[in-house]
């Protein structure tokens, strides 16, 4: 098999599982009603309300900011102190407040603000040598990370509660999911040992 034909055959394996997740790779949440708090519904989409509301929210505070706002360092040191006022609704996520849509419409566009205000200090702040503006931007996506890791939990705990018991090869909204998974091999079954 030539080097081509094997790139060619990892893209379809990629597009093939792309394909096989399509109605999560939106909403990144089961596919099922007791998450339909935790997606907008947009003409039959599923669009998960943190990153449909977060990340949107991070570029436009990024763009605004870099127009509208004096670069200077006392004003960009201003704003990094300020971005952490905007991280206090994650208090919201803790406390499992954020199972009401509009708090957690509200959690994450101030969490938006707030990093959109630190990744503008961090690009524009001239005492940063390029790789420490990397470190510091690998440094806030760390955090982003720790907020999914929350949110993950969450989705665990909403399952577990659920009469199917996080079992998604027999939820009605993962099982056609999981079984195309099976099927072609990106996931497999568990079997049971026999003693």
């Amino acid at each position: 098999m030539t080097l081509f034909n094997k790139i060619k055959e990892k893209i379809a394996r990629i597009r093939l599982f792309f394909s096989d997740i399509k109605p999560i790779l939106l909403s990144h949440h089961p596919n099922c009603e007791q998450f339909s708090n935790h997606v907008y519904h947009l003409k039959g989409y599923r669009l998960c309300i943190g990153c449909f509301t977060f990340y949107p929210t991070v570029i436009l505070i990024f763009i605004l900011t870099s127009l509208f706002v004096n670069t200077g360092i006392y004003y960009l040191i201003n704003l990094f102190y300020i971005s952490f006022l905007f991280f206090t609704p994650l208090i919201l996520n803790i406390l499992g407040l954020t199972r009401y849509k509009v708090l957690k419409i509200l959690s994450k566009i101030s969490i938006g603000i707030g990093t959109g205000f630190q990744v503008t200090f961090i690009i524009f702040f001239p005492y940063f040598h390029i790789l420490m503006k990397i470190f510091f931007l690998l440094d806030v996506n760390m955090v982003v990370g720790v907020i999914a890791y929350i949110r993950g939990n969450h989705i665990k705990k909403d399952c577990l509660e659920c009469e199917f018991k996080g079992d998604w090869s027999k939820c009605p909204g993962m099982k056609p999911i999981t079984e195309k998974l099976y099927e072609h091999g990106f996931k497999k079954k568990k079997e049971s040992i026999i003693v």
